[in-house]
């Protein structure tokens, strides 16, 4: 599972190979899986490379928290032979994790399973949602199928999510069939244009403020969030996206929020040669580890 070039161990030298999953902080699930993808594929491969690159990074996060208590069990991936089948072995599987799964897509079709697992792991409690997209993922049917990667939010909240305490931040591209949820839904929509305008700093803190009655908190981030200047590697780059800092900001204005899951997805790589989206995954996936590992150090853990 590791680069024989590489500078460090698997997930900058986090993972813990033998570490029973009740041991460890993380587990790290791939599902390489871009069969809902309406248009360019390529994030089957996602997994993959954001494993390879990881172990080029420190154990550090960018403002120097220590990294090295933490501990990944990396539970290799799902393969999904059909979306229905493997969707429920996918949920299963996640709804019995007894720490914070961290999933790397794939399309966003398999944030579907994981979000109905974390409604599973956390009920009868308030879960809120921060979606950080370029896309809304509202429509009820896409390209004849419940199941597409532009239905997902649609399907949590099916799942139970309470419109009220699911937050959206970075969007800026709409299907007709989104648009009244959108407006009328009860949704907390932050543009990537509203951003820009109000500054991210602003915006996380409203952002914080909705979730802060929560009794946990899932983030659900699809690459195309970012500018396809940070990010061109995806299904569906639309341009006015956020940029890789503001991303960062919001995370650390969530530090004190019970964070319980992070899925990543629509990283492409094979359509961006400079795997530069890949880093910028990475770079995503330390800054969440760092926000749950300065909790820990504050807790004496």
């Amino acid at each position: 599972m590791t680069d024989p070039a590489s500078t460090h161990g698997l997930w900058a030298d986090l993972y813990r190979p033998n570490i029973s999953l009740s041991d460890a902080d993380f587990s790290v699930i791939g599902v390489p899986y871009d069969g809902s993808a309406s248009s360019r594929k390529g994030a089957a491969l996602g997994p993959e490379r954001i494993r390879f690159w990881s172990t080029h990074l420190t154990p550090f996060s960018e403002d120097r928290t220590r990294l090295r208590n933490m501990r990944i069990a990396d539970l290799g991936d799902i393969p999904v032979e059909s979306q229905e089948s493997s969707f429920d072995l996918i949920r299963q599987r996640i709804a019995a994790l007894p720490n914070i799964p961290i999933i790397l897509g794939g399309d966003h079709s398999i944030s579907i399973p994981v979000l109905q697992a974390q409604r599973e792991r956390f009920k009868g409690q308030r879960l809120g949602l921060l979606w950080v997209d370029a896309h809304p993922d509202l429509c009820d049917v896409f390209t004849d199928s419940k199941l597409s990667h532009a239905c997902v939010l649609r399907r949590a909240l099916d799942a139970g999510y309470d419109p009220g305490e699911v937050c959206l931040v970075g969007l800026r591209s709409w299907e007709d069939q989104e648009i009244d949820l959108i407006e009328n839904g009860g949704l907390n929509v932050y543009t990537a244009a509203e951003v820009e305008e109000r500054g991210m700093h602003r915006i996380a803190s409203v952002v914080r403020s909705k979730l802060s009655d929560c009794d946990a908190v899932h983030i659900s981030l699809d690459i195309d969030c970012l500018d396809p200047a940070f990010a061109p590697g995806t299904g569906i780059p639309d341009a006015g996206g956020l940029t890789t800092r503001e991303v960062i900001v919001l995370l650390k204005e969530l530090q004190g929020l019970p964070l319980v899951g992070l899925d990543l997805v629509e990283v492409a790589p094979p359509l961006d040669p400079s795997e530069a989206t890949v880093f910028a995954a990475l770079k995503i996936i330390m800054e969440y580890i760092a926000v749950i590992a300065r909790e820990k150090q504050k807790q004496g853990g």
